[in-house]
């Protein structure tokens, strides 16, 4: 099977994707697979292909950090899309916790969101670090 890595997670001003991207190409993986859904202008297009690359995908990456936005310190649906998708893939669901910038009750309250989903799915990929990502992607890519 071909694999695919569906980048979802944390949007706004988080350039997260583009350099994980850069990252992982410089490391030898193709860049063909792994699929950025972010677009300047979010479409009917887009959204088909985005759906196209999650009915495809052999691996889907949720990656939660700090939009870095002001007042906005969390990416509240993307935490929620995560879990689901714990629920709906768990042997293809990687969630990444990146409390890089986040400070105070949020970082209480992401921290403790990554003790429960480990605590609820034992078997799931969680992730601390953009380090570990870069590892465990390459890894599974290469």
């Amino acid at each position: 099977m071909k694999k695919l890595v569906f980048l979802g997670g944390t949007c706004a001003n988080n350039g997260w994707r583009d350099g994980l991207i850069a990252e992982l190409v410089d490391l030898g993986i193709s860049r063909e697979c792994l699929f950025n859904p972010v677009v300047a202008n979010w479409n009917e297009e887009a959204q088909a292909n985005e759906e196209e690359a999650k009915a495809n995908a052999s691996h889907f990456v949720f990656y939660l950090a700090d939009p870095n936005q002001p007042g906005n310190p969390l990416s509240y649906y993307s935490a929620i899309e995560a879990t689901m998708a714990l629920y709906d893939h768990p042997d293809t669901t990687v969630v990444v916790f990146d409390n890089e910038g986040i400070e105070g009750q949020f970082l209480k309250a992401s921290k403790q969101a990554e003790k429960v989903l480990r605590k609820r799915h034992p078997n799931a990929v969680i992730l601390g670090s953009r380090e570990e990502a870069i590892d465990w992607l390459e890894k599974q890519l290469s």
